[in-house]
Parts: C-alpha cells; sequence; structure tokens
C-alpha cells in the first residue's frame, strides 16, 4: 500500500476526471439577472449549516484511485466519523474484516493495518505534491469557515434563477485578492454543490462534488462525496448509505497518541514508510465475492462508541 492510498482514507468519498487545469475565461464575472442572491446571503446561510452540524457518523462505500494502486480500491463496508473542526476517523473493511484504520486530529495523522499489525504515524501529518493530509479532509468536509468570511471577499459570478444555483468566488484578499477558490452552490438554503480549491496559478490542486443533499433537524448534509486531487493523480469517492447527525462521540476516539501508545503495547510494528506495506492492493472488490480475507487479529485497538 502506498502512502497516497492511505492517506486518502482521510475523507472520511464515480469520480470526476479533472485535469491539472487553470481555471482562466470561467472567472469572468456575468451580468446577474434581477433577483440574484448576494453574497452576504450566501455566507451567513452556509454558516448556519456549518455551525449547526458539529459531527457525523457513517457507513458507505469508499472507492479509491491513483497511479500507486494495481486496481481500483473499494470497501463498501466503511465507517467514516467526523468532528469538527477536523477530526476524522475511517475505518476500511472487506467483507466485515477490517483492513485500514485512519485517525486524522488537527494534523496528527495515524494510519493501522490490523491484520498487517503494523502503523504509520506522522504527528505533523502528511505532506504531498500540492496538498496535506488536513486539507484533504478539510476539502471534503469543511473548506471554509463560512462565518469568518465577509462579504467582500466574495465575487458572484454568475446565477441561474431556474436551477437556483450561483457560481462564486472565493478571493485571498490578503495576497492581491487572487481567486483560492471556486463554488457552484444552490439555494434555498443555500449548499455546496462543487468545491474547487485553486493554487496562486489558478490551477485546480482538489475538486470535491457533493450531492444527493437531504435535511434532518434543519442540518443539510450531503450523502455522496466525491473528490479529485489533481496533482496527486488520486481521486475518492464516499457514498454514504446511514448518516447519524451530531452524535454523542467517544472523546478517545480521535486520541492519536493514546492510540500509537496502545499500538505498541499491543506489539504493533511502526513503519517509516508504507510503500509496500499493508494489505493486497491488487485486488479488485467488484462486490461478486471474489476476494475474501479472514484473518484472526481483527480486533480494533478501539471500540467506537455506539
Amino acid at each position: 500500500m502506498h502512502l497516497r492510498f492511505a492517506a486518502l482514507m482521510t475523507a472520511a468519498v464515480s469520480i470526476l476526471a479533472v485535469g491539472c487545469a487553470s481555471l482562466g475565461n470561467r472567472l469572468e464575472q456575468q451580468s446577474l439577472p434581477a433577483g440574484a442572491p448576494g453574497a452576504g446571503e450566501i455566507l451567513q446561510s452556509l454558516a448556519q449549516n456549518e455551525q449547526a452540524l458539529k459531527g457525523f457518523k457513517a457507513t458507505g462505500t469508499v472507492i479509491l484511485q491513483s497511479p500507486e494502486l494495481e486496481s481500483t480500491q473499494i470497501s463498501r463496508e466503511s465507517t467514516i466519523v467526523y468532528r469538527q473542526p477536523l477530526d476524522l476517523y475511517v475505518i476500511g473493511r472487506k467483507y466485515g474484516t477490517r483492513f485500514v484504520e485512519l485517525t486524522c486530529s488537527g494534523p496528527a495523522f495515524l494510519i493501522q493495518f490490523p491484520t498487517e499489525r503494523q502503523f504509520y504515524y506522522q504527528p505533523q501529518g502528511e505532506r504531498f505534491e500540492t496538498v496535506s493530509s488536513a486539507d484533504m479532509a478539510k476539502e471534503m468536509f469543511q473548506p471554509e469557515s463560512w462565518g469568518d468570511l465577509s462579504p467582500k471577499q466574495v465575487r458572484i459570478l454568475s446565477y441561474d434563477g431556474a436551477t437556483r444555483t450561483a457560481s462564486m468566488l472565493i478571493l485571498d484578499t490578503k495576497r492581491g485578492s487572487r481567486p483560492r477558490r471556486q463554488l457552484v452552490v444552490q439555494g434555498t438554503p443555500w449548499v455546496v454543490l462543487e468545491n474547487r480549491l485553486l493554487d496562486k496559478s489558478g490551477r485546480e490542486i482538489a475538486v470535491t462534488m457533493k450531492s444527493e443533499y437531504y435535511e434532518r433537524d434543519g442540518v443539510r448534509f450531503p450523502k455522496k462525496v466525491e473528490s479529485v486531487f489533481p496533482g496527486e493523480r488520486a481521486q475518492m469517492s464516499f457514498t454514504m448509505r446511514k448518516i447519524d447527525l451530531n452524535p454523542v462521540l467517544d472523546a478517545p476516539l480521535f486520541d492519536v497518541g493514546g492510540a500509537v501508545n496502545e499500538l505498541r503495547k499491543r506489539g504493533f510494528e511502526q513503519v517509516e514508510t508504507l510503500r509496500g506495506r499493508g494489505p493486497q492492493t491488487g485486488v479488485e472488490d467488484k462486490g461478486d465475492g471474489a476476494y475474501v480475507d479472514n484473518f484472526p487479529d481483527d480486533n480494533p485497538v478501539r471500540e467506537m462508541g455506539k
């Protein structure tokens, strides 16, 4: 298993084949029709939802693709837990067997391979070609602190009244007001459909699509999240079947240091690289029962709260 495959599990998410493209003319502002929303209205709606969503726990299917993987990796029995602002816990399973566990808390980054009795730990996270492990989780679940943005940092590019969708830019006002993010949002209330993180040259370095939104207790949440990281040539899709919004979560769940100590006590091997480590990566689970892995040691270091 390569490091990028493991890191992509952060995010506790079919994929868009987006190249490392410059946005160019797509950033040109159009004349807005009557009834187009203002930046303040959109930001306020997004901020209200952000404040109402403290975290979630879900089960579903994770699909991973990367140049280093011999085939598409599919886990149809994954569990993902997220807590604001940046705590993430993911379990990847195949036919009931845990083959990978990931924990991110702030910058700290831990990958466990229960079947291999190995783990990889970086207290300050991982940095790849264009993004970090923390960036990946952030882009998928909380790309911006919407309440901290000023309407002056937002430019509405276009609005379609028929579909109630708007295209908008987030400007980096500390760096000459260059665009740092492009969004497609839909209202009302407003939700993010497309999120494109840009580098200083306007190239896309992370693209996330969210769909199949539903609302529960006033909180809006997507059932499907699809992300691509062009600089890493890697993609991830997460489709959720069961979602528990704002659950009560066990505090030790995101205790990376405590998990590392427990792994060492249990005799797990700490590895310095994930290249060639972990379970088989050359087997594609097509859902036909062709691949079944059963190992005697499938006991987690920590059980998640029910």
